[in-house]
């Protein structure tokens, strides 16, 4: 990780036109410090001062944290997913927590279900905090599982519609379908066309 900060922090300050000694500059830190960050080499560097790097060469450092293993689904999910099947045909197959098949990988997918023409990767929430935290990591397990569609499967609370609203103009970029149209294809058994957010 730090090898690879360091690789962006550099190639950043190469496009800003800066040197190593007027970031360190900006900074209170010496030329030869900000080289050791560059190079991952300053295991020792706390985030506020990566942060004032990074802020002096024009970037916004963000830090996400990811679970180590995989959680299980919860009561509530479990509900949703139930509702959810009981309005399959019954030439879906189902998966509940189906895990990626790279080994050591320890993410799951709520769901996968397929039919000998498709699959899809079935991601239950509960509470929709923002639209794009919740889609960015469904995007990479439905890669990375090989499914064919993403169903983002969101619980119809009056928060969560309202989290939608104010992300109108990505939920339509990224869901060609929505509840209606994705059940009527689902519960014919058939592909329905394209990635769905299906409130229930």
């Amino acid at each position: 990780m730090q090898v690879q900060l360091g690789r962006e922090l550099r190639v950043a300050r190469f496009r800003a036109g800066l040197t190593q000694k007027q970031v360190g500059r900006q900074v209170d830190r010496s030329a030869s410090r900000i080289s050791r960050i560059e190079g991952g080499l300053a295991p020792a560097a706390s985030l506020t001062e990566l942060m004032r790097v990074a802020a002096a060469i024009g970037m916004k450092l963000y830090v996400n944290a990811y679970p180590l293993g995989r959680r299980a689904l919860d009561a509530p999910q479990l509900a949703m997913l139930t509702q959810f099947n009981s309005r399959l045909h019954p030439s879906w197959r189902c998966e509940l927590e189906k895990v990626m098949p790279k080994e050591g990988d320890l993410r799951a997918i709520d769901e996968l279900i397929w039919t000998d023409e498709i699959s899809c990767a079935v991601e239950a929430i509960t509470r929709l905090a923002e639209v794009q935290g919740h889609l960015r990591p469904a995007r990479a397990k439905q890669r990375d599982i090989g499914a064919t569609r993403l169903i983002l499967l969101v619980k119809g609370s009056r928060a969560n519609r309202r989290v939608l609203h104010e992300a109108d103009d990505l939920v339509r970029r990224s869901f060609q379908v929505g509840t209606r149209r994705a059940f009527e294809a689902l519960a014919a058994g058939r592909d329905p066309g394209g990635d769905c957010l299906i409130l229930i």
